[in-house]
C-alpha cells in the first residue's frame, strides 16, 4: 500500500502541452463553428428572400460570407442592393461576425468604411443569433437607424437636425450607389 501512495499523478503543463490543449479547443470550436455555418447556409425562408440574399463566398470557407441587402420599403433605401460581405470568426457563435457594406450609404450606423455600429454585432451579441437573423436586423436599421450611432459620422449630424434633408441625401445616393 506504501507504494500507491508515493505515486502522485501531474498534469503536464510544460508550455508544448499547454499549446496543443489550447490548439485543440480552438479547432473544436472552430469545427462547431463550421458546422453550424453550413447548417444556416442551407436555411431558406420566404420573408427572409424578400430582404436578403447572402451565399458563401467560396464553398471551401465557411467562414467568408457574401450577401445582398434589399432597401425595405417605405425608406430612403427602398429597392436598393447593398452588397456586404460577412467576416466569422473561428470562434462562432461565441463572437459576432464583422459585417462591411461594400456599397457606399449614407446611414447614422455606418461609417465611410462601410463598417456598422449596431449593438447586436458588438456587447449584445449572443450565441443564439444567427447570420440570416443579424442580416434582416441590418435591413430593419436601414429604415430606422437605432443609437449609438457612429462618432463623427456626417449621417448623423444630418440625421438628428433635418430628418427631410436626411433622407434626400440618402435616397440620393441609393439610387447613385445602390441600383435603385
Amino acid at each position: 500500500m506504501g507504494l500507491f501512495r508515493s505515486i502522485s499523478f501531474r498534469r503536464n503543463t510544460s508550455p508544448a502541452a499547454v499549446s496543443n490543449k489550447h490548439k485543440s479547443k480552438e479547432s473544436s470550436v472552430s469545427w462547431c463553428g463550421e458546422k453550424r455555418l453550413l447548417k444556416e447556409s442551407q436555411i431558406q425562408d420566404k420573408i427572409l428572400k424578400t430582404y436578403v440574399i447572402s451565399r458563401l463566398a467560396s464553398p471551401a470557407n465557411v467562414f467568408r460570407w457574401e450577401a445582398n441587402l434589399i432597401g425595405p420599403e417605405n425608406c430612403p433605401f427602398e429597392n436598393g442592393v447593398f452588397a456586404v460581405s460577412i467576416h466569422i470568426p473561428t470562434k462562432y457563435p461565441f463572437k459576432p461576425p464583422k459585417i462591411v457594406f461594400n456599397t457606399k450609404i449614407f446611414h447614422p450606423n455606418i461609417n465611410k468604411k462601410g463598417e456598422i455600429s449596431i449593438d447586436i454585432l458588438g456587447s449584445q451579441w449572443s450565441p443564439s443569433l444567427r447570420i440570416d437573423l443579424v442580416l434582416l436586423s441590418i435591413c430593419l436599421v436601414l429604415s430606422n437607424p437605432v443609437e449609438p450611432f457612429v462618432p463623427g459620422n456626417p449621417a448623423v449630424k444630418v440625421y438628428l437636425q433635418d430628418r427631410n434633408a436626411y433622407e434626400k441625401i440618402a435616397r440620393m445616393w441609393t439610387l447613385e450607389y445602390a441600383n435603385a
